[in-house]
C-alpha cells in the first residue's frame, strides 16, 4: 500500500470529474467514493432578469468567489459607506431637484417657495387662510389686509354677498324688491319677475325694443284695449274691432290733434317726386261704401265756424302750380267732372251739367254781370216742311228764309228729352227760332210733333220794318219736359 506523502499532488484547479475520494462509514464499515468535484461551490442568480452580485468569472480556484463593489452614481444625491460591516446607502435630501423629475404621473407642485416654516394653520402670508375651522354654509372673504374670514352660513334660499361701503367688506343678504318687482327665492335660484302695472317716471328703452306678441299697450294693463303691434302693422282700438291691413289701423273712433296739424308724406329731395296722399272712404264688399266726410270746426260762442280751404300745390318758380280736380266715375272710369285751374283759379266744368236743385245763379260783379255762353253756328231750316230737330235747337238759334208760308213740325217730345238732355220733369230749354225773309209776308208756323203740347202764337212772320206793321222776324221759345215723352212748347217772346 503506498504512503500519502508518496502520491502526487493534485491542484484544484486540475480536478476532474473522475477524481474520488474514499470515504469509509464507520458504523456500516462500508466504503464509498465522493467526487471531488462536488465539493467545491457554484454560484447562481435566482432572480428574473437581474443584476448578479459576483463576475461572471466569479469562481477561481474551484472555490473563490469574487462579488462586485457596490458605489454611487451621483454621490450628491446618493452615498454608500460601510459600517460595521454593513453597506449603508443614505440619501441626501438637500441635492434632490424635482426639475429634473418627471411630474406626469407624481403631480407634485413645482416652484412652490414658501418663506417660512409653517406650523398649525397656514397664514394668509404663505398661501393658507389662517383658519383653524369654517362653518357649513359660509364663504371666504377678506376681512381685511392679508386676513380672510368666513361669512355666517349662507343657510337661507336667495341670499348673496353684497358689497358693503360701510364695513368694507360683503355682507350676506337676500335682493329686496323694489317697485312693479317680484322676487321668489327657492333653493339654489332667484327668479325676479317684472310686474309694471303702474309707472312714476319715465321709462327710457334707448335701442332696445319692446315685444309685445299680441298684447295691448293699454290703460290698466289688463284691458285688451289700446296699441297692439302686429308684425309691420299697428293697431290703435279694441281687440273687439281689431284689424291689420295697413301699417297703421285705427278702430272704433277718429284722430284728435291738440293743436295746429299738418298731416303730409315726408317731403322728398334732389329729382325725387313727393309722394301722393290718397285718403279714400271704406270700401264693402256687398254693401255701400262708406263716404268721406270734411267738417269745419262748430264754434260753440259767438266765433265763426271754421272753413274747409282746398289749396292746391305751388311750385316755387311760378310756371307750373298745381289745380284742383273734382272726379266721379263713369262706369269704372274716374272722369273729371270739375276743374279750378292755377292761375286765374278759372273753373271748369269738364263733364256734365250745372244743376240748381233750389237756387238760381247770381251774377253780382257790378263789372261782369253778365254770362259769356258758347254760340256756335245757328242751324238753318229749309224752305220747306222739314221737321225742326233737337239737334236744330240744341244750337240755340234756328234760321229760316221762307218764300212763302211753310208748316214745320216739331221733333217728337222724346228726342228733346234725350237730344236736350231734359232728365227730369220741368227741365227746360230755350231757343230762337229767326225768319229771315223780307217781304213781310212769308209765315213760319211751328206744329206740334208727338207728344208735343204747343202754348201760345207758335207763328213767325217775316220782317217787315214799316212803321205801322212791324215785325222783327223772330221768336223766343221754351221747352219743357212734363213727362218721360211729353214737353210743352211755350212762346216767351
Amino acid at each position: 500500500m503506498a504512503k500519502v506523502t508518496d502520491l502526487t499532488t493534485l491542484a484544484k484547479t486540475s480536478v476532474e470529474n473522475t477524481d474520488f475520494l474514499l470515504v469509509t462509514n464507520s458504523a456500516s464499515r462500508n466504503s464509498k467514493k465522493l467526487t471531488v468535484a462536488s465539493l467545491f461551490p457554484a454560484v447562481s442568480t435566482a432572480g428574473t432578469s437581474s443584476e448578479t452580485l459576483y463576475t461572471s468569472a466569479t469562481l477561481t480556484n474551484k472555490n473563490q468567489i469574487v462579488f462586485k463593489g457596490l458605489k454611487s452614481g451621483t454621490t450628491s444625491n446618493l452615498t454608500v459607506a460601510t459600517t460595521s460591516n454593513n453597506l449603508l446607502l443614505s440619501l441626501v435630501e438637500s441635492g434632490i431637484d424635482l426639475n429634473l423629475c418627471d411630474n406626469t404621473s407624481a403631480v407634485f407642485m413645482k416652484g412652490v417657495d414658501f418663506t417660512k416654516t409653517v406650523t398649525s394653520q397656514c397664514p394668509v402670508i404663505n398661501g393658507g387662510t389662517g383658519l383653524s375651522t369654517i362653518a357649513k354654509g359660509a364663504v371666504l372673504y377678506a376681512s381685511n389686509t392679508d386676513t380672510i374670514a368666513g361669512t355666517a352660513a349662507m343657510s337661507t334660499n336667495g341670499q348673496l354677498l353684497i358689497g358693503n361701503a360701510t364695513t368694507g367688506y360683503p355682507s350676506v343678504a337676500t335682493l329686496t324688491a323694489g317697485t312693479n318687482i317680484t322676487i321668489t327665492n327657492t333653493a339654489g335660484a332667484i327668479s325676479i319677475a317684472a310686474s309694471l302695472s303702474t309707472l312714476a317716471g319715465i321709462l327710457d328703452m334707448a335701442n332696445n325694443n319692446i315685444d309685445l306678441g299680441t298684447a295691448y299697450l293699454s290703460a290698466d294693463g289688463s284691458t285688451s284695449q289700446g296699441i297692439r303691434v302686429t308684425g309691420a302693422n299697428t293697431y290703435i282700438g279694441a281687440s273687439g274691432s281689431y284689424f291689420n291691413n295697413d301699417i297703421l289701423n285705427i278702430g272704433g273712433g277718429g284722430i284728435e290733434f291738440s293743436d295746429t296739424a299738418t298731416i303730409n308724406p315726408t317731403a322728398q329731395t334732389s329729382g325725387t317726386a313727393g309722394k301722393t296722399l290718397t285718403i279714400e272712404g271704406g270700401n264693402s264688399a256687398s254693401a255701400a261704401a262708406g263716404a268721406i266726410n270734411i267738417t269745419g270746426g262748430t264754434a260753440s260762442g259767438s266765433g265763426a265756424g271754421g272753413n274747409i280751404n282746398l289749396t292746391a300745390g305751388r311750385d316755387t318758380s311760378g310756371s307750373s302750380d298745381g289745380g284742383i280736380v273734382m272726379k266721379t266715375y263713369t262706369g269704372g272710369t274716374a272722369t273729371a267732372a270739375l276743374t279750378i285751374s292755377p292761375e286765374g283759379q278759372d273753373v271748369t266744368v269738364d263733364t256734365g251739367n250745372i244743376i240748381m236743385s233750389t237756387k238760381g245763379i247770381k251774377m253780382r260783379n257790378a263789372s261782369y254781370p253778365d254770362v259769356i255762353k258758347y254760340q256756335g253756328t245757328p242751324d238753318d231750316t229749309d224752305d220747306g216742311t222739314a221737321v225742326v230737330t233737337a239737334a236744330n235747337i240744341l244750337k240755340g238759334i234756328i234760321t229760316c228764309t221762307p218764300t212763302a208760308d211753310r208748316s214745320k213740325a216739331t221733333d217728337t217730345a222724346a228726342n228733346f228729352v234725350s237730344g236736350l238732355n231734359l232728365d227730369t220733369n220741368g227741365d227746360a230749354f230755350d231757343f230762337s227760332l229767326i225768319n229771315t225773309a223780307t217781304d213781310g209776308s212769308s209765315h213760319v208756323t211751328l206744329t206740334a210733333g208727338t207728344g208735343i203740347t204747343l202754348v201760345g202764337a207758335m207763328v213767325i212772320s217775316a220782317i217787315d220794318l214799316a212803321e205801322d206793321a212791324f215785325t222783327s222776324g223772330v221768336g223766343r221759345f221754351r221747352i219743357r219736359r212734363t213727362g218721360a215723352s211729353a214737353c210743352t212748347i211755350y212762346r216767351i217772346a
